[in-house]
């Protein structure tokens, strides 16, 4: 039978773990390894906070609004075939590294349609939501509509202010589309989103078929000057529509 002794509060027995090689101890009429107890629960809190985790990124991701037919684009599977492609995918992971290190940047990708622009932007997000940043795809149409909206609503929460305060607070914002919406008061909507990030402090990604001079000129010298301030990469999608290709 195996000798029980009473040590430091513990009942402690002569058998001996024979992977710690330490002795073990009594608890719960079991006999138990300290050291394998101490895995196990480090193993535990380990797989509850892998799980937590999950859960905060399955939020997260879900509020990033990324569209379904972008739900597995990546860095990883994005195809480069020119050296266009292969350096704007460069720019894009080196944009969401800065951003992940709390640089204020912004970023540009201008292009003809099915140049990837999307799959790259989304791919983006995805790399900052893994890391516990927040970050929020949508259109230029969406958010003046969203904005919009808010003038038919008479709960406080749900003024235009409150509406672009909202949109302020994502650590990185990816305004896709930019252009394709009404002119005008539209337009004016989504600069008054570009500001207030601007004042914020906070990162744009900004897309859109224009071209770099039409964008340019779209924005402004007051708006183009400040996103240029903290910093700003250009990227020009000048290759063929992927899509017509795959076809």
């Amino acid at each position: 039978m195996n000798a029980h002794f009473q040590l430091n509060g513990f009942v402690k027995s002569n058998e001996v773990c024979s992977l710690h090689k330490t002795q073990k101890i009594l608890a719960g009429g079991n006999l138990i390894c300290p050291m394998c107890a101490n895995e196990f629960l480090a193993a535990e809190k380990s797989k509850q906070q892998a799980e937590t985790n999950k859960a905060v990124f399955e939020k997260h991701i879900a509020g990033a609004m990324l569209p379904d037919r972008h739900a597995y684009s990546a860095f990883s599977n994005y195809q480069t075939r020119t050296q266009g492609q292969a350096n704007t995918l460069n720019q894009c992971a080196n944009y969401a590294q800065r951003i992940s290190e709390k640089q204020c940047s912004n970023f540009i990708m201008v292009g003809s349609t099915g140049t990837g622009k999307t799959h790259l932007a989304c791919a983006t997000a995805k790399n900052l939501l893994k890391k516990g940043l927040k970050a929020r795809y949508i259109t230029s149409e969406e958010i003046a509509q969203r904005i919009m909206n808010a003038w038919d609503r008479d709960s406080k929460d749900q003024s235009e202010e409150a509406v672009i305060y909202e949109f302020a607070q994502y650590d990185l914002l990816i305004i896709d589309e930019y252009g394709l919406h009404d002119r005008e008061k539209r337009t004016e909507l989504v600069h008054k989103v570009l500001t207030k990030r601007y004042d914020s402090k906070k990162p744009t990604m900004l897309i859109s078929n224009f071209t770099l001079k039409k964008l340019k000129d779209d924005l402004g010298d007051r708006l183009w000057s400040r996103f240029q301030h903290d910093g700003l990469t250009v990227v020009e999608c000048n290759w063929n529509d992927a899509r017509v290709i795959n076809q």
